[in-house]
């Protein structure tokens, strides 16, 4: 993936780009932003350019043999340290139980910048996750900063430099990355990924700006099925009963993974038939393919009834940041969701 086809971060690709270009290259560089907005295909895409046979117009050709390869993650020049994923310097039974980066993948690290490039200008070794790495192993790490190899290229990737060793952190190019514009998140969706306008554009506001996290969203038919029951629920709030709310919340509490994407999957829901009550349109809607049956709602439930069941999903998203019991949590959610009480006939 060359700098091209990735997706907004147009300040942290033209900083590399310029490194690439003016023969500026850092010894090592810290990509901070949030999770899923490209931080490591931006990785990827700058060990392509350092490598390409036949780079042009400050981005790698994606052809050539180290192109490829490191794109499929086989280069032998460029390695990638995530534990999640399971990738390791050293792989020996016991580091692939540790849920952070150790002292033992450093000391590797250690070993093979020694060595020249097998194939490429660059030897590049990324590490992902590098604001979980252990005090010993990051007092390691410093020592190889201070005195850097030659044709050697570190990338640390972090959500935020505040858990890391200072020294660390001031040895490398800071290269800052930011949340992805929904907007740009449902244009790749589109093109790329061939979606319909409107699962686009609810993916795109439910990622809150990770792409990463859209495109899991996107490419998962389990996912998108999720999302229609999700929003099913919702609408059979609108006639359920007491007891059918407490059932509702009971099987909804056992998926504890996707709680809070169900609580955002409301809001959205119950903005929409707000906006619509406001615009009489759908160009402000996330959940464009249901504008319909928001329509209907928009007609049927009054402004201030949405905005206290607004009122109650906020309420619920803090209490999950609370630690709230997921059924108690959505118990008392469930209950306030109730359609306008009927006019009386007196």
């Amino acid at each position: 993936m060359p700098f091209r086809d990735l997706v907004n971060q147009r300040h942290a690709i033209m900083l590399l780009r310029t490194a690439a270009r003016g023969g500026r290259v850092s010894h090592a560089y810290l990509f901070a932003g949030p999770a899923g907005v490209g931080r490591y295909d931006a990785a990827r895409a700058f060990a392509q350019l350092l490598n390409c046979h036949r780079p042009a117009a400050e981005d790698a050709c994606g052809e050539c043999r180290p192109c490829r390869l490191i794109a499929a993650g086989q280069y032998p020049d460029v390695r990638t340290v995530d534990v999640e994923r399971g990738l390791l310097l050293n792989n020996d039974p016991d580091e692939q139980k540790k849920k952070v980066i150790s002292i033992e993948q450093v000391r590797a690290l250690r070993r093979e910048v020694v060595f020249p490039p097998l194939e490429g200008r660059y030897k590049v070794y990324v590490f992902v996750g590098a604001d979980n790495m252990q005090a010993e192993a990051a007092n390691s790490l410093l020592k190889i900063l201070e005195e850097p190899p030659a044709q050697v290229v570190i990338i640390l990737i972090a959500e935020s430099t505040v858990p890391m060793l200072p020294t660390v952190v001031s040895r490398c190019q800071l290269v800052r990355f930011s949340l992805v514009p929904a907007a740009e998140i449902e244009q790749a969706l589109v093109s790329r990924h061939r979606l319909d306008p409107g699962r686009a554009r609810f993916i795109a506001a439910l990622a809150g700006g990770q792409l990463g996290k859209a495109v899991t969203w996107a490419t998962s038919p389990e996912a998108l099925e999720w999302r229609e029951q999700a929003l099913d629920l919702l609408e059979r709030m609108e006639t359920a009963d007491p007891l059918e709310r407490l059932d509702a919340a009971e099987a909804a509490a056992k998926d504890k993974e996707r709680l809070a994407d169900l609580l955002d999957v409301a809001l959205f829901w119950y903005r929409d038939v707000l906006v619509w009550q406001e615009m009489r349109g759908d160009t402000y809607l996330v959940n464009l393919d249901r504008k319909e049956r928001i329509a209907a709602l928009g007609a049927a439930v009054p402004g201030a009834v949405l905005s206290e069941r607004i009122r109650a999903l906020e309420e619920a998203k803090d209490g999950l940041r609370r630690n709230v019991h997921p059924r108690l949590l959505l118990e008392n959610l469930f209950l306030r969701l109730t359609p306008p009480a009927e006019p009386s006939r007196r």
